[in-house]
């Protein structure tokens, strides 16, 4: 049993940090969450076998935070109970389907690696420094001959054919076979030293990736620009990663009493530092630099510092010039910032007056948590169902705010821990969370100026308080790998700390019926877990097999692989969501219906799954009463859809008498957010008309006949208005009508400056009518007045970025002005959205291009 528990720690350490594949699921985490969480439950099971078989019976750890984990998860139970009770039976299947996702991570992902942790052993020494160093240097250098060794595997390949390569197998074996050598004894500082491997490995590849050097896939990966994501996916998970294993190399530095073993530490440091700054997570810089600085309050740390000044110094130097002279990465597409800009874009963006996406979006995520808790302060919303909730809330504060109307987001957590726990469990969570970290820091304080506490406890403490800090702005706890991490580090705080000042550290399960029981349900447990992250894995491979299927044209193909992700389960709403899509392109329109219908008991927050289902019911099913409930509520969960608007007034107004007033409030809100769109307004106008407010029609009217003068039903609903107010014809009716006869001037080959001058009086006195400005603005081109030409396109594009002829034009104009890159830009652009543009063509052929 102690080689399995071994092999699964190493496993967990070692592979799910570092194994990552591209082509192979949608969700790029999903083999590192799986493997983790089946080595998790091995381990978990081998110990309690161990436990069982041996004489001393199976022991079990005692901490500080039993009771708060006791708390916090009656806490979780509580809040899901209350919630799920108090909704509408409809929501009550996802909310199973999503509370049971949660409620597994947090016992599986927290609550195992806390305990196993926290169960193992510090004493000894463990392999020198050296040979930690060798084994990820040796292991490091066998992937560079990856590129030139591996078996040449096609992105259409199946899922095994490309996780199988046998060169990179082999690079594996090795591997896990040193990884286990060095970890045999299964000490505390066996599993420290092999993250902190694993990490620097990790870190020294996210390095390369910044710097545009790729030599494990094809193309760089740089999903977030210049952001490094090396082997997780995500740069926010490296950064929280190496903020846990940062104190640990800082503080081994300062234990080492020679210079060798001061090099190894001082270059994982400063590996770690620089992987940390190429992910560019502010939010992990200072959760480091906390972390790092709290080391100085345990006095031993101290001690070691004071007394190697002159090493300690200079890796401090080091680490400075790190920061300041760190550049911008080498990639050049997406955001690529550097350090100091990083740091200085949020005072830049106050400065212009534009919203700062990455903090006006939290505070749309923090405002949507906080009414959460506020619409049950005692539990919540219910626990693990933020994802779940969170567009309802939103839908509302974009409605009600147009300050948040660029900012719509998918959150899966509140990205803040306080919040995090407000809105899911409310005061009840919220204070067994309180419980739990005042219980750590309030034990790590009285244990801290004990003889006997190594450094490396130190760093445990310290890099857990980081990464608190961390999380007030980030989610990383919530994702497996720097979760684990974390929770890894928490219980070897708190294990080895009451080892050394509380003596009666373990519960001793000596009774054999007892010691039987436990281990058959430990092997149960872990079996069922097991196969539940299987059935997850596969799930995952068909879904995304299919994924791509559908967009390559092979339709039966895709159905295939998609039936077989629901099939392997559990259902996942974004799996089950593309089975509808494939379904409802071969036209087998009751099949989409209940195949979307099974992804909203999965999730019952995606609005684009309501929209999809009203579409089919009302186009396909003729089910217009049904469809517009869903159209309902995929206009609550997003008020900024056009198509949403769209197809929801179109399904009112085909019975205005019973949907009259619902409509109004639809097209008012339709003509806030999409104010160009003239359809909107005619509709709008249509309405009030038909409750004789004839002012108002008139307005709604004149704004659709501005933005469409060929609108033949908004003139005659117009006019019919203004005669039914007894007014004269609005202005804009003669606009009409001078705009119709400049087009015949144009269509007759009269570019005249009469017929300029008649364009730019109908621009003076209806600034809105695009028409009229572009005919302004081409015929200003034809008159060699570039500039002027150049103000009025772009306003006609900015307003309709799809206007294929005003993007040539503008193209044109650039060109007249000698700016050449802006000129091609446009040509490309008018070029996408018309293929067949002549003048698009010809200013490309003319520049030389493509």
């Amino acid at each position: 049993m102690t080689v399995a528990f071994t092999l699964a720690l190493v496993a967990a350490h070692f592979v799910s940090p570092l194994l990552f594949f591209t082509n192979l699921t949608r969700n790029p985490y999903i083999t590192q969450i799986s493997l983790l969480n089946i080595a998790l439950a091995a381990a978990a099971a081998a110990y309690v076998l161990r436990g069982v078989l041996s004489r001393d019976g199976l022991r079990l750890p005692r901490t500080p935070l039993d009771g708060p984990w006791l708390g916090l998860l009656a806490a979780c139970a509580v809040s899901w109970t209350v919630a799920y009770l108090g909704h509408a039976a409809f929501f009550r299947p996802s909310m199973a389907s999503e509370g049971s996702r949660n409620s597994i991570f947090l016992l599986g992902n927290c609550l195992v690696p806390f305990y196993l942790s926290a169960s193992l052993s510090w004493e000894g020494d463990g392999p020198p420094p050296g040979a930690w160093a060798f084994f990820a240097l040796a292991w490091g250098f066998l992937w560079l001959g990856y590129p030139q060794l591996r078996t040449p595997s096609s992105p259409l390949a199946g899922v095994w054919q490309q996780v199988w390569d046998p060169y990179g197998v082999l690079v594996w074996a090795a591997g896990l076979a040193a990884a286990y050598a060095l970890c045999r004894r299964a000490r505390v500082l066996d599993f420290l030293h092999l993250a902190l491997a694993a990490g620097t490995l990790a870190s020294l590849y996210g390095i390369c990736q910044y710097f545009n050097f790729e030599f494990i896939w094809p193309n760089v990966l740089n999903p977030y620009g210049g952001r490094s994501v090396s082997s997780f996916g995500n740069p926010n998970f490296l950064s929280t990663f190496n903020v846990l294993l940062l104190p640990a190399a800082v503080a081994c530095f300062l234990a080492a009493r020679s210079t060798g073993r001061r090099l190894i530490y001082g270059a994982a440091a400063l590996i770690l530092q620089a992987a940390l700054l190429c992910t560019m997570t502010r939010s992990s810089w200072a959760g480091a630099l906390a972390a790092v600085a709290l080391l100085g309050l345990f006095p031993d740390l101290r001690r070691a510092a004071l007394a190697s000044p002159r090493p300690c110094g200079m890796l401090g130097a080091a680490a400075l010039a790190v920061v300041l002279l760190w550049p911008a990465s080498s990639i050049s597409a997406g955001y690529t910032p550097s350090v100091i800009s990083r740091l200085t874009e949020i005072g830049q963006a106050a400065q212009s007056g534009n919203p700062y996406s990455p903090l006006h979006q939290r505070l749309l995520i923090w405002g949507c948590a906080w009414l959460m808790g506020a619409e049950n302060p005692l539990t919540g919303k219910g626990w693990g169902l933020f994802e779940l909730f969170y567009p309802f809330y939103q839908g509302h504060l974009l409605n009600s705010f147009d300050s948040f109307s660029f900012l719509r987001t998918h959150a899966n957590n509140a990205h803040n821990e306080v919040l995090e726990f407000w809105a899911q469990t409310g005061l009840l969570g919220l204070g067994a969370v309180a419980w739990m970290w005042t219980a750590f820091f309030w034990s790590a304080k009285r244990w801290a100026g004990t003889a006997r506490m190594p450094g490396l406890w130190a760093a445990a403490v310290a890099g857990v308080a980081g990464v608190l800090l961390d999380n007030l702005l980030n989610v990383s706890l919530h994702f497996a790998v720097p979760g684990f991490l974390f929770w890894w580090m928490a219980g070897l705080a708190m294990g080895r700390g009451a080892q050394e000042s509380e003596g009666g550290r373990w519960r001793t399960l000596s009774r054999p019926a007892a010691a039987r029981a436990a281990a058959v349900g430990a092997v149960l447990l872990a079996l069922g877990a097991g196969w539940y992250w299987l059935r997850v894995w596969e799930r995952e491979t068909h879904y995304f097999a299919g994924f791509k299927l559908i967009r390559q044209g092979n339709l039966p193909g895709a159905i295939r692989e998609l039936e077989l992700s629901r099939a392997w389960g559990p259902r996942e709403v974004n799996a089950v969501y593309e089975l509808g899509n494939a379904y409802a392109r071969a036209e087998r329109f009751a099949d989409a219906d209940r195949t979307y219908a099974q992804a909203l008991r999965a999730n019952a927050g995606y609005d684009e799954i309501y929209f999809n289902i009203a579409t089919v019911k009302l186009s396909r099913l003729k089910e217009p009463e049904r469809a517009l409930d869903f159209y309902r509520m995929a206009w609550r969960i997003n008020p900024l859809s056009a198509e949403v608007y769209n197809s929801l007034s179109a399904v009112l107004l085909q019975d205005p008498s019973r949907h009259g007033a619902e409509a109004r409030e639809v097209l008012e809100r339709a003509t806030h957010f999409f104010p160009e769109n003239a359809q909107h307004w005619h509709n709008l106008g249509f309405l009030r008309a038909l409750d004789k407010r004839w002012d108002d029609a008139i307005a709604a009217y004149s704004r659709a006949l501005a933005l469409a003068p060929d609108m033949k039903a908004s003139q005659a609903g117009l006019l019919a208005a203004a005669a039914r107010a007894g007014r004269p014809a609005p202005p804009v009716v003669e606009a009409v009508a001078r705009l119709q006869e400049l087009d015949a001037r144009l269509r007759r080959g009269d570019y005249s400056r009469a017929s300029l001058d008649a364009a730019l009086r109908l621009t003076e006195r209806f600034p809105d009518m695009a028409k009229a400005r572009f005919l302004a603005g081409s015929l200003l081109l034809v008159h060699g007045q570039a500039g002027a030409a150049r103000g009025h396109l772009e306003q006609v594009v900015a307003r309709d970025p799809r206007n294929a002829a005003a993007l040539a034009n503008l193209g044109q104009a650039e060109l007249a002005l000698g700016r050449v890159r802006e000129a091609a830009a446009r040509f490309r652009e008018a070029r996408a959205l018309d293929p067949a543009n002549a003048t698009a063509a010809a200013g490309l052929k003319a520049l030389g291009l493509k």
